[in-house]
């Protein structure tokens, strides 16, 4: 991996926007929305302020996912600061009658959890998508009903048959155009995987003055599609391209990205390259890989670029804790120490509710017990056990036994 210098180091380590979600909509703003049915663009500082926020999470300084109806915006905050925010597809607010039901294809407000999340899934489609299309409605189980990949590169289900999902008409984002679902941009719905976990607090809000309207047409495509009938959309195609780099080249890529999303506000793929690397590290046993993710943490800094970073290393340690912890074992024990805190603080950050010695709490020691891992497993558990040990001592939780 390539070093770097100072002048980057500082650039990481300054990584940091406060941005307050408590401020009122401006009466224009919600006005126009009213008229129009679509979100009005500001800068996502600007939108953020003007959102009211019941949040448990985000009130003793934890990780939630704020979706704004009125702006067609989401936000991945921490506490008072937003990490980051897209446009999003929201409902139309629109109703379907037949024969079948009654559906109102409005995304709903209120508190949601994540209750589970995938990448590249398939939409299994409802009775309303035949009755709206004029089809025969099959039967439960039919394979008419499975659509490959139909929701993108990735999706966060929140229950209530709603999800947070990938999208492969990104020209409608911003606008209400969907059957109650959020839609993101492929890239962003792959961010979020790995941002959230389950029961990761989805608060949606706004929406309240807003009339039923008709999704605008989609913008036509650059050029004739040569898709068949049936076949699934594309796999995004920059995964893609970032799947084909060897390990080396993704590694020093990261860094660079990382250095440019320190400087400028947005336009930086670290999410992108980090997600290749981590699944690369995980599920194919990529050993430099892994690591490369997991020692980056270090070098970042404070701020919100390194409060986000800490979700994925969390996510890499959700998505295998074995694994994760082979390779953390492997690592200095300074480096190791600042990866264990970054997977603590993160994992109970990510839980809705304030940390406690209980069964529910997602203490990370408890993935996976100490007497069955390796030698070299076992000091990554240390590691995380110590962790653990100053994060209940900074927010004086009592201590039940020897170890969580």
């Amino acid at each position: 991996m390539i070093p770097l210098s100072p002048r980057s180091r500082a650039a990481l380590a300054a990584a940091s926007i406060l941005v307050p979600l408590t401020l009122a909509v401006p009466a224009a703003d919600a006005q126009a929305r009213r008229s129009t049915g679509r979100a009005v663009e500001r800068p996502a500082a600007a939108a953020a302020q003007g959102l009211r926020v019941r949040s448990e999470a985000l009130r003793r300084g934890g990780y939630a996912v704020v979706i704004d109806l009125d702006a067609n915006r989401l936000y991945f905050a921490k506490g008072r600061r937003v990490l980051w925010s897209a446009l999003v597809g929201t409902g139309t607010g629109l109703r379907l009658e037949g024969s079948r039901g009654e559906w109102d294809f409005s995304t709903p407000q209120g508190a949601f959890h994540v209750v589970y999340k995938e990448r590249e899934p398939d939409w299994i489609a409802p009775d309303w998508y035949f009755v709206e299309h004029r089809l025969p409605v099959p039967g439960p189980g039919d394979p008419r009903r499975r659509f490959r990949r139909g929701l993108g590169s990735a999706a966060v289900f929140i229950g209530r048959g709603l999800a947070i999902h990938g999208t492969d008409k990104p020209e409608l984002l911003g606008q209400r155009v969907s059957h109650g679902c959020i839609r993101l941009s492929n890239a962003d719905a792959l961010r979020l995987f790995h941002n959230v976990q389950v029961g990761t607090e989805v608060v949606i809000v706004g929406g309240a003055d807003l009339e039923p309207v008709s999704p605008p047409p989609a913008a036509p495509p650059a050029r004739a599609s040569t898709r068949r009938a049936g076949e699934p959309p594309p796999r995004d195609p920059a995964v893609v391209e970032l799947e084909g780099r060897a390990t080396a080249e993704l590694l020093a890529q990261l860094d660079d990205e990382l250095v440019a999303a320190a400087f400028a506000d947005g336009g930086s793929r670290w999410p992108a390259v980090a997600s290749v690397l981590l699944l690369r590290g995980i599920k194919e046993g990529d050993d430099d890989a892994l690591a490369g993710v997991l020692t980056t943490a270090g070098r970042i800094g404070g701020g919100a670029l390194r409060e986000e970073y800490a979700t994925f290393l969390s996510d890499a340690y959700a998505q295998g804790a074995l694994r994760t912890l082979e390779v953390m074992g492997s690592l200095d024990r300074t480096t190791r120490a600042e990866v264990a805190r970054s997977i603590v603080d993160a994992s109970l950050g990510l839980y809705p509710r304030a940390p406690a010695d209980d069964a529910a709490t997602p203490w990370p020691t408890k993935r996976a017990p100490r007497d069955i891992l390796d030698r070299t497993s076992q000091r990554a558990w240390d590691a995380l056990h110590l962790a653990e040990q100053d994060f209940r001592d900074e927010r004086g939780l009592a201590v039940r036994g020897s170890a969580p």
